[in-house]
């Protein structure tokens, strides 16, 4: 397997499979989560050059829960202020002895960051509008705790999907299974790259979306990517 985690669509089946059965076996009978020091000696920077809240915060307790030296770059703070490239704060970063840097950026850089720094081991943690794999892979074991497998399966994806980076990584994942099918739906504005998916078709009434489905997953309007002219009416979205 690959050091880095940049993408599902760089995982087979079994590398997918294999990481879900390994971060189970993280998490007690009661659902809480097992601390392990796992990785005294390692330093993890979590750089985040977008709002977050459960993603940042996420892979902070989990690296505090396997033992890590945990850095919380604030890009606010930082060079990147006075002119600094995100390649130049994390080249730094890596002199330092960060280990691995978990990212997410607006924009598709991490990909040339791993080849510009390979010392370094990189989780992306969300590109732009175009990727989001560790959400993805949470996707993917909700599944299989509730399901076993998503071979069979009546999948519907609903919501904003043109703008969610979840739904393309879900979808890289989602390639290594053989479901029964897979039903895109929500407002026709916000799923135009959806409705002639080799993937699944597409259903804009959501009643029709998911009857006789067996997995929904519900994505939200993404407001801090729509363009001023892509904006609907949220009433016209909830009612419609």
């Amino acid at each position: 397997m690959n050091k880095n985690l940049l993408s599902l669509a760089d995982l087979s089946r079994k590398e997918i499979e294999d990481l879900i059965s390994f971060a189970e076996k993280f998490i007690n009978e009661d659902g809480s989560f097992k601390k392990e020091s796992l990785f005294p000696d390692k330093t993890i920077a979590n750089i985040f050059c977008e709002p977050s809240t459960r993603t940042k915060s996420s892979f902070e307790i989990a690296a505090k829960n396997l033992g890590c030296n945990v850095l919380d770059f604030d890009t606010e703070s930082s060079s990147l202020q006075k002119g600094e490239s995100i390649y130049e704060t994390i080249d730094a970063l890596s002199l330092m002895g960060v280990d691995l840097c978990v990212l997410r950026h607006s924009e598709s850089v991490i990909h040339e960051l791993a080849q510009y720094i390979p010392e370094m081991t990189f989780i992306n943690g969300g590109e732009g509008s175009i990727s989001h794999p560790t959400q993805g892979l949470l996707d993917l074991m909700t599944i299989i705790q509730h399901k076993k497998t998503p071979d069979d399966q009546n999948i519907v994806i609903v919501g904003d999907l043109d703008h969610s980076r979840v739904t393309a990584s879900f979808l890289e994942g989602l390639n290594n299974f053989k479901v029964k099918s897979l039903t895109f739906s929500g407002h026709p504005d916000m799923c135009k790259s959806f409705q002639n998916h080799p993937q699944g078709k597409y259903e804009p009434d959501l009643d029709l979306a998911i009857e006789g489905s067996d997995v929904v997953m519900a994505l939200r309007i993404q407001h801090e990517r729509l363009a001023a002219e892509d904006i609907v009416d949220i009433d016209e979205y909830k009612y419609e």
